[in-house]
């Protein structure tokens, strides 16, 4: 390397470190042109686009430059890592067996061969690979918490916060330790702890985006009678529609609250208005706010325990008219009315949940197993892409007689007032499912193996929705279990409807 491209080579290195990737990348485009076949040089601008996930250019680069160096163990490592994030993960356990074979002493491939089998539900073999890991490197504090993860999936949970601390005690800056503790003691039920460890969120790998720094943070419910306080969503729309219900007792301590929220909830979240001024941004001239709140650190605010989670409902309702105007396109036999959503959804714009929503999904072709269920009429209401347009283009192949409504639901308001008219929701673990919930609906959660942590461990109800069952994976990636018991509920529910009529 010469040394101009030296010296570019190493400042790009600093900015990676500090997260700053643009800097890097144009400092290393600028090596790259100095010394065009540089290994090193196009390994790191591959690792620049796997951060940025980009994976599928992150591939060509490490491709590349593995035909420049074919004995670079740690280029192979992060071919491992990638093929991992494009699902191929078969192909990541031979590209990291590889870089194991070239840098038999490198710790970090032991570590990511570790997540790459835990990834393929492989968590035993996962564990031994991260203790290969710390045993080459004992202060390897991401191994400890990794390993901590695949524990946790095999429900070894005291064992699993035992190498959380292990990995926070090497390396007290290393948050997503913090982060993977809030994930354990949060299903768990503990709470205290758990929300405290979930404000790790800001700093963690992949944060969420902190926002409205220059307004002091609400710390505390004391005093705020007569303050102007602004909460703001923060995540998904289901964390929204989920945590919402903290609007109504703040305002109720004498706190004049502006409520930011996403544009599609405004419609469904109208009875709110009454204890809060309801906006989508803040365009407005702005209110002088004493405090904010990112909405999903009330419950932290709120000191919330598992016996004191605000969940009288509902806590949101439709508009009458529009559920009138539904009821007038359903079918007025007997039948038990059920919604369904099989699928959350594919967010293009959040790869960093492309894994999750891969897990929480359904496939039309299983899910369609529960249409011959007599005495139930089912209702679809499945949105967004790739779903949405499958069913439309096979529907008439798989599921002839399900209704389906979605193209006259227009937001949230409209599916409310859809899931009035209905008797139960059947739903994956997405934003309907919270509204059904919040609603006072009964909803049956379809809920994948690694469950998200608000459905808590063990548990078929839910203490955030009493009219809420959750259908837990037993195994992972197993759907056909789930299926056949909601079949059989469903079955028994629907005989039971009809001897009542």
């Amino acid at each position: 390397m010469n040394y101009e491209a030296q010296i570019l080579f190493k400042n790009s290195i600093r900015h990676i470190h500090e997260g700053q990737l643009d800097h890097a990348k144009i400092l290393l485009v600028k090596a790259r042109n100095l010394d065009k076949a540089n290994s090193e040089i196009i390994r790191l601008l591959s690792v620049i686009a796997a951060l940025e996930y980009d994976f599928i250019n992150a591939l060509a680069l490490i491709d590349e430059s593995i035909e420049l160096s074919p004995t670079n163990g740690v280029a192979y490592s992060n071919r491992g890592n990638i093929l991992k994030e494009l699902f191929r993960h078969e192909e990541a356990i031979i590209a990291l067996d590889k870089a194991i074979s070239l840098a038999p002493d490198y710790a970090e491939a032991y570590n990511n061969k570790g997540n790459a089998l835990q990834e393929l539900h492989r968590y035993e073999e996962a564990l031994l690979w991260y203790d290969n890991a710390i045993r080459l490197q004992p202060d390897y504090a991401e191994a400890y918490s990794n390993k901590g993860n695949a524990l946790g999936l095999l429900n070894r949970y005291g064992e699993a916060m035992e190498h959380y601390d292990k990995s926070t005690a090497i390396s007290p800056q290393y948050i997503d330790a913090y982060w993977h503790k809030a994930l354990s003691q949060l299903p768990n039920g503990d709470f205290q702890n758990g929300w405290q460890n979930y404000e790790s969120r800001w700093f963690k790998s992949n944060p969420v985006s902190l926002r409205f720094a220059d307004i002091p943070r609400l710390e505390s419910l004391s005093n705020i009678a007569g303050k102007e306080i602004l909460i703001w969503a923060e995540q998904g729309l289901g964390d929204s529609l989920q945590f919402c219900r903290y609007i109504q007792p703040l305002s109720e301590l004498g706190a004049h609250v502006t409520f930011l929220v996403p544009q599609p909830l405004l419609g469904c979240f109208k009875s709110l208005r009454a204890h809060c001024h309801l906006v989508d941004n803040l365009e407005m001239p702005l209110i002088k706010f004493n405090y904010q709140s990112p909405l999903l650190s009330l419950p932290l605010v709120f000191g919330t325990t598992l016996g004191s989670i605000p969940c009288e409902i509902p806590y949101l309702n439709y508009e009458q008219s529009k559920k009138e105007a539904f009821e007038k396109l359903l079918p007025n036999a007997g039948n038990l009315k059920v919604g369904v959503i099989w699928n959350g959804g594919f967010r293009t714009g959040a790869p960093m949940l492309w894994g999750v929503n891969k897990r929480r999904n359904i496939e039309l072709d299983q899910f369609v197993a529960l249409k011959d269920v007599p005495g139930v009429e089912f209702i679809s209401l499945q949105k967004g892409d790739p779903a949405e347009s499958e069913l439309a283009a096979r529907k008439d192949q798989v599921w002839p007689e399900l209704i389906n409504c979605v193209h006259l639901l227009n937001d949230f308001a409209d599916t409310a007032a859809l899931m009035g008219c209905l008797d139960l929701i059947i739903s994956v673990d997405t934003s309907s499912a919270h509204l059904a919930g919040a609603l006072g609906k009964p909803v049956w959660i379809l809920n994948r193996y690694d469950s998200c942590w608000r459905w808590l461990r063990g548990r078929e109800d839910s203490p955030w929705y009493p009219t809420a069952k959750i259908y837990q994976q037993k195994q992972p990636g197993n759907w056909d279990d789930v299926i056949a018991r909601v079949r059989l509920d469903l079955n028994d529910l629907a005989q039971k409807r009809s001897t009542e009529l």
